[in-house]
């Protein structure tokens, strides 16, 4: 039987650019770069895991989880991740992290250069192709209050 390991993303957005986060070279997939965010613990939801995760890892502790951006499963070895990626608000940006050896933030148009984890495409081709109709995930929560 494969094992599905569910895990959460962060795509925090602050003045046009996304943070993405360089995995530690001793990581599963060392080298690639990630959305930050970790492994859903039994008895979480989603949405308290990613709130957990970037405390952790990036020592922030105002974050709000808002719109899931994307939801993917990706086999790897005999493992299947199931990766949900939301939209996050935070007021505190980070300045280092505990999972990551680099951080950097990105345009959207940037983010196809990066050499990105499996797991994380779907989101960034989202991103990406959200980037080519310029709206943004702020827009259309807005649209979606009016």
């Amino acid at each position: 039987m494969v094992k599905v390991i569910r895990v959460v993303g962060a795509v925090i957005e602050h003045q046009g650019r996304i943070l993405a986060c360089r995995r530690h070279p001793d990581k599963a997939e060392g080298g690639k770069w990630e959305f930050p965010g970790g492994k859903v613990e039994p008895g979480e939801t989603p949405q308290q895991a990613l709130s957990r995760e970037i405390s952790e890892e990036l020592d922030i502790h105002d974050a709000k989880v808002r719109d899931l951006v994307t939801r993917a499963t990706t086999q790897s070895g005999d493992k299947r991740i199931d990766l949900a990626c939301y939209q996050v608000d935070v007021t505190t940006l980070p300045s280092s992290s505990t999972d990551h050896d680099s951080m950097k933030w990105c345009t959207r148009e940037q983010l196809s250069t990066l050499n990105w984890a499996r797991a994380d495409l779907p989101t960034v081709e989202k991103l990406t192709t959200r980037a080519a109709t310029h709206e943004s995930y702020s827009d259309r929560s807005k649209d979606a209050q009016r």
